[in-house]
């Protein structure tokens, strides 16, 4: 299915039915990333998965894919599936993607779950190394990008137990054009800094965290639940010590327990 936000024409799909469930993928893949939780929520929630603007089977738009760009999307994808208030869970990119949304939308939130998501902005280093990929994506295509992200953002455990997988992961990247992978990069590259909205979230949230993650660090995600928690409100924090920054498509069956128990509380 199908629905227009500003310049871009975004691709969703709903499993179950039940009180709303979002699942923002993380970056340079699409709704399918989420498919191996989708089962142990589907029981009990109406699950919605988009493909963000650039990836899968959604328009980039024109200009910088950021953040803000991002957030508004998942407005407007509630608006058309007329949807007050939802639950939320984001992987990476579709975390912070989050952050956006409670800086302008906490009303329409009842939980956060965020997987692999640091609240910090981007380093100069980050920001540099982004613009070497811009130049290599422009010269030459998204192959290379796509080959350094197989092998930075998956973890090493979960290469060494399915690499047949890799082969699935692959193909969700390469749906991502090269003009749209620069539009991506360059949104991530102005992120603005989220540890001051972590600081002002007051719903209920749960941090997961990847041991193998190299991106989003553990100590990156234990700040994120600390800085939730200096308001007084409780941050759920859970490390897994075999997965990397893909950590829900790594684990699918532990981290669809992990975020069914989590939203099942919340509605208790």
């Amino acid at each position: 299915m199908n629905f227009t936000s500003n310049d871009a024409e975004l691709f969703y799909t709903t499993v179950g039915k039940g009180p709303a469930v979002v699942l923002l993928h993380p970056t340079p893949c699409d709704h399918r990333f989420w498919l191996g939780v989708v089962d142990q929520l589907s029981g009990k929630y109406q699950v919605i998965l988009p493909d963000l603007r650039g990836h899968g089977q959604s328009q980039a738009g024109h200009g910088p894919i950021t953040i803000e760009k991002l957030g508004a999307d998942v407005e407007r994808l509630l608006d058309a599936l007329q949807i007050n208030r939802a639950l939320f869970a984001g992987c990476s990119i579709g975390g912070y993607a989050l952050y956006e949304l409670w800086r302008e939308l906490p009303i329409r939130i009842s939980a956060l779950a965020f997987c692999c998501s640091k609240p910090q902005a981007d380093t100069e280093i980050n920001r540099a190394k982004r613009e070497e990929w811009i130049a290599k994506i422009r010269e030459r295509g998204t192959g290379e990008f796509i080959e350094s992200m197989l092998e930075s953002l998956i973890g090493p455990t979960a290469r060494q137990r399915a690499p047949e997988r890799l082969a699935e992961a692959r193909e969700m990247m390469q749906s991502v054009h090269s003009q749209a992978a620069i539009a991506i990069q360059q949104g991530l590259a102005t992120r603005p800094d989220s540890v001051a909205t972590a600081r002002g979230i007051h719903v209920p949230c749960f941090v997961l965290a990847g041991g193998e993650d190299t991106s989003s660090t553990p100590a990156d995600m234990k700040l994120l639940a600390e800085s939730i928690r200096s308001s007084g409100y409780g941050a759920e924090f859970t490390l897994l010590r075999d997965a990397g920054h893909y950590a829900p498509w790594e684990q699918p069956q532990m981290v669809g327990r992990l975020l069914r128990r989590f939203f099942d509380t919340v509605l208790e």
